[in-house]
């Protein structure tokens, strides 16, 4: 059966559109509120080592931690300053989500490099997860915990932290099962780091992002 409206009963071209557009308003809608849902509080700044071919174990750990709903970015290690001064922003906007840094090498130097300098703006950071920094400053005050894993045989160094420093602090001799070019991408230590993260940002639903190249793919723990 077909229905041949004429005249005024034919819907306007505008109220078509504003039909189109409620449905398009209400599926982005449901959507975003989907999206929110899984994603878990916090953000994950982690951050390679020298020339950027030696590190790629941060990016297997990012593809897990989105997998597990936390958002994340990876930088080179000469990135940290820039990307400091935008977390004291977000921070001082009203973003009271917790800061977790986590680098290689170099990388895991700069995330103390950008833990002093949010200190000096009293933003806290909530967890460091390093791997065998070569020449790391010491830990400040604002962060409240941080683990060190790193090979003294080699290049890697533990840390220290100033005096006024009252978080967790763990410095763990990796040196009778890996190396320092194989440390940020051994599969028990990525596991250990992810749960570490976990711990901090709580609850959420899993998400499946596309993998990078090389990454290793494996269960985030719960």
């Amino acid at each position: 059966m077909s229905i041949d409206l004429q005249g005024s009963q034919r819907p306007s071209v505008a109220a078509v559109m504003l039909i189109l557009c409620s449905l398009v308003l209400a599926t982005f809608a449901g959507s975003s509120a989907a999206e929110a849902a899984s994603r878990r509080p916090g953000h994950v700044y982690l951050y390679r080592g020298i020339l950027n071919v030696f590190s790629l174990g941060m990016d297997q750990i990012a593809y897990k931690l989105q997998a597990a709903g936390v958002a994340t970015s990876v930088s080179n290690h000469t990135m940290w300053s820039g990307e400091a001064d935008a977390m004291i922003a977000r921070y001082k906007s009203g973003n009271r989500e917790p800061i977790i840094l986590m680098g290689h090498s170099a990388g895991a130097d700069a995330t103390i490099s950008v833990a002093r300098k949010l200190a000096q703006a009293n933003v806290p950071v909530a967890l460091i997860v390093n791997f065998d920094p070569v020449s790391p400053d010491a830990v400040p005050s604002n962060v409240k915990q941080i683990v060190n894993y790193y090979v003294p045989a080699g290049w890697g160094r533990a840390v220290s932290a100033d005096p006024r420093f009252k978080g967790k602090l763990a410095n763990v001799n990796e040196s009778s099962t890996t190396n320092h070019f194989a440390i940020d991408k051994d599969d028990t230590l990525q596991r250990q780091a992810i749960a570490r993260v976990l711990a901090v940002t709580g609850g959420g639903i899993r998400r499946k992002p596309a993998a990078p190249k090389g990454a290793q793919i494996s269960a985030a723990p719960q």
